[in-house]
């Protein structure tokens, strides 16, 4: 059967794009190019290749110098310029569309609308038995006819709106050939045609069915009642311009046979290439004919405990919780998968067979997120050991914007696989809802059959990268990590009632204070009415001016604190209020009746490696003001008279950077073990450590720690206060003091726009698109990311390898490791075991890697974490 396919290129890679980018949702491959709009594209076309057809022809536009602009000035005028983001995805859309060996077809004097047209009516002459157009422009509905239909897409290609000869009347209420007639009596604002001035769609449709065309409404006006047959009258000329326009040219002088439109074979090693360039490894997979489909094993609902688990050695697992803190969520049961049986073991059937399979090292398992399995079953009572393989953490150490805490999210970026997401199984927030039995097993089980088609395509990720030996240490990690946040932390509920109440007075004071300075009451969240008092009653200087007024952020008050107390004090009501909502309301939403507050931690969230952790944010904890560092107060020891220590490296970054910047004098400092930023003051201002003042010695702090950060003049300027020209002049000084650390922080960025990524000392990479930006601004973050990375991820690496190094020391203790925020290991010690874990920590941080500068740890303690 002769059965073409018409393509609008436009429409469809349109719809791609936006599909995605109106949830700022913007794929990118490992080089940074966007390609959102280039996957949504090839996925329609590889699914539209699944109809069978004989013939296949994609038209694109090529821009705004076709016939009808000519004709006309103001036409598609309205229409906003292609995003950038899009537009440099179009030339590998149309190379897929080669590799495809698809037909296609631009040109500077037509539109696609003309080609499509043009091709249709060959095919129809040519004897088609079938021409179908793939459009979301309704302009194409004219050529419907008893061999044409016209699919307009409404979600991809999956839904499509077909218009055919048999249903058009039906649905538009006019005839195909009537839809240029209809335009020149309504316009189109697409493509910004007026028509004539107030005529509707129902008059437009009753006119059309009375007189047919647009020439004989408009030899008839006289005929039509009412004030439309002057409208029509007065716009004639306007409304048979329009029609002109909109009428598509189906008469082209094509420069192909319609030979050249059939179906081919695609370059199968092309696409393999392109796939790869691109990052399509879901699409690779299906090309190469891997697809597993995940119902080859029917799955079996085991509901009571006489079910033996003996059998099973190497086993997928999906450990089933609902509720987004897993922690406090309700268990519903295990899915296990091995190559001959697929369970789901419900909460009722858990026996003695089933925890001997889960806590056997030597029976291993394969799973997404062990850490979340590791603390469900915990408080269980189950330990779960021999995890192997968890395709979250490879993912994440592979390229960390690829992870996620949805399995299907993961897998799409990697694998062809038929899961769902947790999401639509489970709902969301309050519309969240635990599903029938049947729905939430057959989900387990599709989630460990994607396991296992990721494992062997991570794996060689991770073994091509040399990352086996980080992917170790993030296992190991997961259960330290899970330890931690069953124990949780002690609060004192009365010191943090206590706390809360002097915050809450702290806050009222300080609104008192600006009422005072303000002359009246207001409220002072209101960004509104604090602009309003600040820059109309006060007059302070304005700044950043947006669409609701000037800005009143935190980095707009900085710069007034010096001449204006009452910015300041806005700074200091904020601060506290921030304290209270987080610390004290929030310490409170999240503590159980035991007292206990058990933060989960994101293993596999940042892009460097660091660990972040919710309810509460233990990482966020404030410790440089005087009134945050009160809230530390409130976490005491579980054990009677216990302690709480805590240990921390020492600048550690720049430990790490003189290491990798292989920095002599950067180098002799610290081994020298003197006071470092004392002694860059001495060298920046060529005298004796002696002679440094505090200022000169937070000037050179304020570097140290700024060229971690890829810090500008601009940043030093603002961060000490001094003119940019002067700040320069440090910068400079400062490089030619510590010539390595400049060496070393441009070849990284160089390695980086070379290789796309930055590593670490353990080979974590960190892939920064934003350094092939045309953006000069992104371009200029990306160079900073650049420079940062590889000494905040070193850092980061370090301090979890001790964690599990001070984990292993610690068995058989009963002092537990509680928390861990950055640089620093919080401990909570049981009487009597203070000096010897002293000694393991100590021994752990400072010995876990050995670098070209000695790694530092301060260890202090007292009864609660502020003191200790």
């Amino acid at each position: 059967m002769k059965r073409i396919y018409l393509i609008d290129g436009n429409s469809l890679m349109f719809r791609a794009y936006f599909a995605t980018a109106y949830t700022n949702n913007l794929m990118k491959n490992k080089n940074g190019l966007y390609t959102n709009a280039i996957y949504g594209f090839c996925s329609m076309l590889n699914k539209l290749s699944e109809a069978e057809m004989s013939n296949i022809f994609v038209a694109f536009d090529a821009g705004s110098q076709t016939f009808r602009h000519q004709q006309f000035d103001a036409y598609k005028g309205t229409r906003k310029e292609i995003p950038q983001e899009l537009l440099m995805q179009i030339p590998y859309i149309k190379q897929f569309l080669d590799i495809m060996n698809i037909k296609h077809m631009a040109s500077l004097d037509y539109e696609a609308d003309d080609f499509l047209a043009t091709v249709a009516r060959l095919a129809e002459r040519a004897g088609f038995e079938e021409i179908k157009i793939i459009t979301g422009d309704k302009d194409l509905l004219q050529l419907v006819s008893p061999k044409i239909d016209v699919c307009l897409t409404k979600k991809g290609i999956t839904e499509l709106d077909e218009h055919n000869i048999e249903n058009f009347y039906e649905k538009m209420g006019i005839h195909p050939e009537q839809i240029p007639d209809y335009k020149g009596l309504v316009g189109d604002t697409s493509d910004n045609l007026p028509g004539i001035k107030g005529i509707g769609n129902k008059t437009a449709v009753k006119l059309l069915n009375s007189f047919k065309t647009l020439e004989n409404i408009i030899s008839n006006a006289s005929l039509v009642k009412g004030k439309a047959g002057e409208l029509i009258a007065d716009g004639a000329r306007i409304g048979l311009e329009c029609k002109q326009l909109a009428t598509l040219k189906d008469d082209i002088e094509l420069e192909f046979p319609l030979d050249e439109t059939k179906v081919q074979h695609p370059n199968h090693e092309g696409l393999v290439k392109f796939y790869k360039e691109m990052g399509f490894n879901s699409f690779l997979e299906k090309l190469d004919g891997k697809e597993i489909k995940d119902n080859t094993i029917e799955v079996s609902i085991i509901d009571n405990k006489d079910y033996n688990y003996d059998k099973f050695n190497d086993v997928t697992l999906s450990v089933e919780v609902f509720g987004d803190n897993y922690y406090n969520g309700e268990f519903l049961g295990i899915a296990i998968l091995d190559d001959k049986e697929a369970l789901f073991v419900t909460n009722n059937a858990i026996n003695e067979s089933l925890i001997a399979l889960l806590s056997d090292k030597k029976r291993t398992k394969n799973i997404f997120d062990y850490k979340k399995a590791y603390v469900v079953l915990q408080r269980l009572g189950i330990k779960l050991v021999g995890v192997v393989f968890d395709a979250l953490l490879a993912t994440y150490i592979i390229n960390p914007i690829t992870a996620n805490d949805d399995l299907k999210k993961v897998a799409d970026e990697y694998v062809a696989n038929n899961a769902n997401y947790d999401s639509i199984i489970y709902g969301l927030k309050s519309k969240a809802a635990i599903p029938e039995l049947t729905v939430y097993a057959n989900h387990a089980i599709s989630k460990c059959h994607t396991i296992n088609k990721l494992k062997p395509v991570l794996l060689k990720h991770l073994q091509e990268n040399e990352q086996m030996p980080l992917f170790s240490m993030e296992l190991s990690l997961s259960s330290v990590l899970g330890d931690m946040e069953i124990d949780g932390l002690k609060v004192d509920r009365e010191k943090l009632e206590e706390v809360g109440k002097e915050l809450y007075a702290k806050q009222e004071e300080i609104a008192n204070q600006i009422y005072n300075l303000a002359g009246e009451q207001f409220n002072i969240n209101s960004v509104k009415q604090l602009g309003e008092i600040l820059y109309n009653k006060l007059g302070l200087p304005t700044g950043k001016k947006g669409k609701t007024g000037y800005s009143t952020s935190s980095d707009v008050l900085e710069k007034l604190v010096k001449k204006y107390p009452i910015a300041q004090l806005v700074l200091d009501y904020r601060g506290v209020a921030k304290l209270i909502s987080t610390y004290i309301k929030g310490l409170f939403e999240v503590m159980n009746e035991k007292n206990f507050v058990h933060s989960l931690y994101k293993q596999a969230l940042t892009m460097t490696g660091r660990l972040s952790s919710t309810e509460p944010n233990i990482q966020n904890m404030p410790i440089r003001t005087e009134i945050g560092q009160v809230i530390r107060e409130a976490f005491i020891s579980r054990f009677d008279n216990g302690l709480i220590m805590s240990s921390d490296y020492s600048q550690i970054e720049l430990r790490v950077l003189a290491h990798l910047a292989n920095d002599e004098k950067m180098i002799d400092m610290f081994y020298h073990d003197a006071d470092f930023h004392k002694q860059t003051a001495s060298l920046l201002y060529d005298i004796s450590a002696d002679e440094v003042t505090s200022n000169m010695r937070r000037t050179a702090k304020a570097i140290n720690f700024g060229i971690i950060y890829g810090m500008s003049a601009w940043g030093l300027s603002e961060a000490i206060d001094i003119n940019q020209v002067d700040a320069n002049i440090y910068i400079d000084k400062y490089f030619n003091t510590f010539k390595g650390v400049k060496t070393f922080l441009d070849k990284t960025i160089e390695d980086a726009k070379t290789n796309g990524y930055t590593t670490t000392i353990y080979n974590r990479r960190r892939y920064i698109p934003e350094l092939k930006s045309s953006n000069n601004a992104l371009r200029k973050f990306g160079e900073r990311t650049a420079m940062n990375s590889p000494i905040q991820g070193s850092a980061a690496d370090i301090i979890k390898f001790a964690m599990i190094e001070v984990s292993k020391l610690m068995q058989g203790m009963k002092s537990k490791m509680i928390a861990q925020v950055h640089d620093e290991l919080v401990f909570d010690i049981y009487p009597g075991e203070l000096e010897q874990m002293e000694e393991i920590v100590r021994k752990s941080m400072e010995s876990v890697i050995s670098l070209k500068v000695p790694l530092v740890v301060g260890i202090s303690h007292g009864k609660n974490w502020l003191t200790s």
